[in-house]
């Protein structure tokens, strides 16, 4: 007996999604016919000046992992499942830089129909995390920067 094959749709949808993915981080993906399932994977990255700095913007960088994730479900009309959270202790690069990484986990299942709130929710998400990791979170959009000082304060 063979497989069940993937349609060509939702092959193109598969491509479509990891190319996305690939801006800052990586996508698992499983064929469910007539459904495809996606595991997402984003990284927020942000340099910091000392692994002090590190630790004093961590709740901001929860803060925007939190308003991501909110603004994932919402985007999608809830298709995408609550994203899981982790934000990293302050690293440092060989170099001698330091950085703080915060890794969402997601997940979802689109068909040939219902495959474009996920994609445009998907892809605002990713360029969060590329003008994050490009400009710091001086950059951050995805949440209002009064309401992200006012979950930052201990």
């Amino acid at each position: 007996m063979t497989p069940v094959q993937a349609s060509p749709k939702l092959q193109a949808l598969l491509k479509d999604f990891q190319q996305i993915a690939s801006m800052s981080g990586y996508l698992n993906h499983a064929f469910d016919p007539p459904q495809l399932r996606l595991f997402f994977t984003l990284y927020g990255r942000v340099m910091v000046a000392s692994p002090d700095e590190g630790l004093a913007l961590t709740p901001r960088l929860q803060a925007w992992c939190e308003s991501l994730s909110i603004n994932l479900r919402e985007g999608s009309s809830s298709a995408i499942m609550p994203p899981q959270v982790q934000v990293s202790a302050p690293q440092t690069l060989p170099d001698g830089r330091d950085y703080l990484v915060a890794t969402l986990t997601f997940n979802t299942k689109v068909t040939d129909s219902s495959y474009l709130r996920v994609r445009t929710a998907v892809l605002a998400a990713y360029q969060e995390a590329v003008k994050m990791r490009e400009a710091g979170l001086g950059a951050m959009v995805a949440l209002p920067a009064s309401d992200v000082e006012g979950l930052a304060r201990p």
